[in-house]
């Protein structure tokens, strides 16, 4: 990396490669800092199912997972060249007009992102699984159309649309950005990385975009610190540990700063450079609230009467939504189908009530449970198990409180979450519900993220909040276009400028709302008055499948699976009470 840019871009997931790409376009020179690795090369990523410490994990060797269990929430992040896109589940749903009726800045409405989201789309090339020419449509997808059918909610399911490239398996082909790919194999591990390229992911076309027109991309760089240049020259300088040279603590400076680290460690490190380094005294007190886990729910059915196949296909390729007032309290999910690799079918089957290992154990503590459950996993890692077949895995999304914090530990001065458990109950509770209808209807047992069922902890995959965008430093950290309050040319974008929970994916919206904002942060720039995105003249307009989901003037018809007795207005059952307290004395507390 140089010592100066125009540009350092901070990340390289959703908005750190849409940051890149445009700068790169608009004829700023750019440098792009990321913590993780390139896999750019095809079968580059972790295969080593007999050791899962051999490219698996950030904390050790920056692996392409970083898992970092917090107290009341655990969290899942992707570490690599293309942030999370090299992991996640790869659907693009637009979050529905009414999320954007209150909580957003002036001028964010549904209709005005419209344009962006087709931008993404078209950078993407988003379709529905329906679209397949090649292997058709997976057993799981078809299976979970008739369970919709059979619960009375056709008229709530949908397609997503999803960045995977359809066509043929097992030939090379060059996509519009002259990236090499592959069609999708219908093998399940588009959540460990694909190794053919079949996932349309942030390298291959915004970043190989942005390589085009000059960006230079350093991997294995972390950045520990930002800071401003006191007199002359770039205005900020960004202190970064090159992990590929041993660790060695390199700086590099620019006029603009973009942090899009994801919600979490963008939020940590302001933090950090606020409180603890004290290089950015002026960024507003909100700094860390309003985090969102998004309202992700996981479940699982096991021992299905007609087969699942959740290794068939790409991770999700249906959705079904689920939209009424419980007990006083509106609920908005969408509920939706996964998909796992063959080869940790012998773990999942560790979570089958029908073995239910740990229900009987003592396990009282959540580090109890983690060894108990790396002992048991022992040896089944690689392990494909024929009942397989007849499980199937299920990620809700809905819309929380986003009530959140991120704060720093005031011994260890790393990010602790503090999470409203009690406040969310009601989603949490619809969520589970509803994955039991699914589970019953498949004719299998019903069965839940053990860390929420033993500890009343969620597991998120979707971060979202801690340096919201509003109207003012009294109500967020960054303005409508992402820059921060009180630091002139530092933006944050990515999901943690989101106000609110968006209750679908959220990968969709963080690059919209990352595309809209950078189109303002160029026509800024002197003679840049009228740019836009290059691609935007080539992007048509894609109907969202939300859009034709159908929501009864009463809601959605309630679950079969009736809610437990329940405490006053706080809508928490005397289960709910002993559960969180005996969490609490057993190792969740702070």
């Amino acid at each position: 990396m140089k010592a100066s840019y125009d540009v350092i871009v901070i990340g390289s997931g959703f908005g750190g490669s849409v940051a890149a790409c445009r700068m790169a376009q608009s004829a700023c020179s750019v440098g792009v800092l990321e913590r993780g690795k390139s896999y750019e090369t095809m079968n580059s990523f972790p295969r080593d199912w007999s050791d899962p410490l051999n490219g698996w994990l950030w904390s050790v060797g920056q692996g392409l997972f970083d898992v970092r269990p917090f107290e009341e929430m655990t969290v899942v992040q992707g570490a690599g060249l293309g942030g999370g896109s090299l992991i996640y589940a790869n659907v693009h749903l637009r979050a529905p007009e009414d999320v954007f009726t209150s909580g957003w800045p002036q001028g964010y409405t549904r209709a005005a992102l419209d344009p962006y989201y087709d931008l993404v789309a078209y950078m993407l090339d988003i379709n529905p699984i329906t679209r397949s020419h090649s292997l058709g449509i997976p057993t799981k997808t078809e299976l979970m159309k008739r369970i919709a059918e059979r619960l009375g909610r056709s008229q709530q399911f949908c397609y997503p649309n999803i960045a995977v490239d359809l066509s043929a398996p097992g030939t090379n082909h060059q996509n519009k950005f002259g990236v090499d790919q592959q069609g999708c194999r219908f093998c399940g591990e588009c959540d460990i990385g694909c190794n053919v390229h079949a996932k349309n992911t942030l390298d291959l076309n915004y970043l190989a975009l942005a390589r085009k027109h000059g960006a230079e991309i350093g991997t294995l760089c972390e950045v520990t610190g930002i800071r401003p240049r006191q007199s002359g020259g770039s205005n900020y300088v960004v202190t970064y540990k090159d992990h590929g040279d041993g660790g060695t603590e390199r700086q590099c400076e620019a006029k603009y700063v973009f942090v899009c680290c994801g919600a979490v460690n963008s939020t940590e490190l302001l933090l950090r450079c606020r409180d603890i380094d004290q290089t950015l005294p002026n960024i507003s007190r909100r700094l860390g609230y309003g985090y969102s886990g998004n309202g992700d729910f996981l479940a699982f059915a096991f021992n299905t009467k007609e087969p699942f196949k959740p290794s068939e296909g790409p991770t999700i390729t249906t959705g079904i939504v689920y939209s009424r007032t419980d007990g006083g309290s509106d609920t908005w999910f969408i509920f939706e189908e996964g998909g796992y690799p063959k080869e940790v079918g012998g773990i999942v089957q560790l979570l089958n009530p029908r073995e239910d290992w740990f229900h009987h154990s003592e396990v009282l503590t959540r580090e109890a449970f983690r060894q108990a459950f790396r002992h048991k996993a022992q040896n089944k890692g690689g392990f494909q198990d024929p009942r397989s077949d007849n499980s199937a895995v299920f990620l809700a999304m809905g819309r929380d409180l986003a009530d959140g914090l991120i704060e720093l530990h005031p011994v260890s001065k790393t990010a602790r979450i503090r999470w409203n458990t009690p406040g969310n109950l009601p989603l949490y509770r619809a969520e589970e519900r509803f994955s039991t209808d699914v589970a019953e209807a498949m004719g299998g047992d019903v069965a839940f993220n053990p860390l929420w069922r033993l500890f009343h902890v969620p597991v998120t995959v979707h971060n979202l909040g801690g340096c919201l965008m509003a109207d003012s430093p009294h109500l967020g950290v960054v303005d409508p276009s992402g820059e921060v309050y009180g630091h002139q040319n530092l933006f944050v974008l990515d999901g943690a400028i989101l106000p609110k929970a968006t209750g679908s994916n959220p990968s969709h919206t963080i690059a919209a709302v990352a595309e809209r904002c950078v189109e303002a942060i160029v026509q800024r720039i002197p003679q840049k008055s009228g740019w836009r995105a290059p691609e935007m003249s080539s992007a048509t307009h894609i109907k969202d499948p939300l859009s034709s989901i159908a929501i009864p003037a009463g809601g959605t018809i309630p679950t079969a699976t009736r809610p437990p007795l329940s405490l006053g207005n706080t809508q928490r059952s005397v289960a709910d009470s002993i559960a969180e307290i005996i969490g609490r004395l057993s190792g969740r507390s702070n």
